[in-house]
C-alpha cells in the first residue's frame, strides 16, 4: 500500500499517474457514452404507417442537424430501391419537425416519425393507437392510459347498451311484449337475409352458367374456324405441291429432250465423219489398186 493507503486500482483508475489531490475513480469511455447519449428514431413511411413495420434509426454522437440526419434515415429505409429520398419529417398528428432538438425531444419521448419523400403527409394511414399515445405524451405511461381510457370507454358503452335493453323490456320479463317484438323482427330479419343470399346465390349461378355456355361457345366457334383454316392450308400445299411436282416433271421432260436432241446430233455428226472416213478410204484404197495393177502398155 502506498501514496496515502490507496491501491494500485485506486491510483491507476483514471489511466494516469496519481497525483495527491486528484479526484480517484473510473473514467467514462465512449461506449458507455454512447450507451447513455444514444438517440434512437422510431421511423415509418408515408402512407405505410398502418401495414409498415418501423425502422429504428440509431443517430450517432456527432449528429446534430437534421441536415445529418435524413441521409442515414434514407439509407436505413432503402429509399434507394423505392426511387425516393426522405425529404421531411413529421409527427403523427401532422406537425412538421423543422429542428433537430425538436427530434431529440420526439425520440426521448418515444413519438413515431412520419418520414415523407416531398408529397403531402397522409393522415389517414396513420394508426389510432400511435396518434393517441402521442397526443398522451409518449413512452409507456402514454400505452397505460390509452389502455385504461378505452377500457373506461367499453365499460360506459356495455352499460349504456344494458341500460338500452333493460329500458325495452328485455330480460325483465320473458314473454313481455318488447321480447316477442325482438324475436320476430329478429326471424323476420333473418329470413329476409336468407332470401336476399339465396337470391344472390342463384343470380350468381345464372352468372357462371351464362359466362359458361359463352365461354363454350366461344371454344366451339375457335375450334371449328381452326379445323377450316387447317383444312383450306392443307388443301393449299397440296395445290402448291401439286404444281411443284407438275413444274419438276416438265422441268425433267424438257432436259430428256434436250438430252435426245443433243445425242441425236451428236451421232448425226459422228455419222458424217464416219461416211466421210469411208468415201476417202474406198477412193485412196481404188486408187492404189489401180496403180499397183496397172497393164503394160496403158498409160
Amino acid at each position: 500500500m502506498g501514496s496515502g493507503g490507496l491501491g494500485l486500482f485506486d491510483q491507476y483508475a483514471d489511466g494516469a499517474s496519481p497525483k495527491k489531490g486528484r479526484k480517484v475513480g473510473h473514467s467514462s469511455t465512449k461506449t458507455s457514452r454512447l450507451r447513455s447519449q444514444i438517440i434512437k428514431v422510431n421511423c415509418y413511411l408515408n402512407g405505410e404507417a398502418d401495414h409498415g413495420k418501423a425502422a429504428v434509426v440509431k443517430l450517432p454522437e456527432e449528429c446534430d442537424t437534421l441536415g445529418e440526419v435524413l441521409p442515414k434515415i434514407h439509407k436505413r429505409l432503402d429509399l434507394d430501391k423505392r426511387i425516393a429520398y426522405a425529404a421531411e419529417l413529421f409527427l403523427p398528428d401532422g406537425k412538421k419537425i423543422r429542428t433537430y432538438p425538436e427530434l431529440v425531444d420526439a425520440a426521448e419521448n418515444d413519438h413515431a416519425v412520419i418520414v415523407t419523400c416531398g408529397e403531402a403527409f397522409d393522415p389517414t394511414t396513420v394508426p389510432y393507437d400511435l396518434l393517441e399515445a402521442y397526443l398522451h405524451g409518449g413512452g409507456r405511461k402514454a400505452i397505460v392510459k390509452v389502455k385504461q381510457e378505452l377500457e373506461i370507454k367499453q365499460k360506459i358503452a356495455a352499460h349504456d347498451k344494458a341500460d338500452t335493453v333493460r329500458s325495452d323490456g328485455h330480460g325483465v320479463y320473458p314473454n313481455s311484449a318488447a321480447v316477442v317484438t325482438s324475436r320476430s323482427q329478429t326471424v323476420e330479419s333473418n329470413r329476409e337475409v336468407g332470401a336476399q343470399m339465396r337470391h344472390e346465390y342463384m343470380e350468381q349461378l345464372m352468372f357462371r352458367a351464362e359466362q359458361q355456355r359463352s365461354l363454350t361457345k366461344l371454344v366451339q366457334t375457335s375450334t371449328q374456324m381452326r379445323k377450316m383454316e387447317h383444312k383450306a392450308s392443307k388443301a393449299r400445299r397440296k395445290e402448291l405441291e401439286a404444281e411443284r411436282l407438275e413444274h419438276i416433271k416438265l422441268e425433267k421432260e424438257q432436259e430428256r429432250e434436250e438430252l435426245l436432241t443433243k445425242r441425236a446430233a451428236l451421232a448425226e455428226k459422228i455419222k458424217k465423219k464416219h461416211n466421210a472416213l469411208q468415201q476417202s478410204y474406198k477412193e485412196h484404197l481404188a486408187l492404189t489398186l489401180a496403180t499397183k495393177y496397172k497393164p503394160p502398155g496403158s498409160p
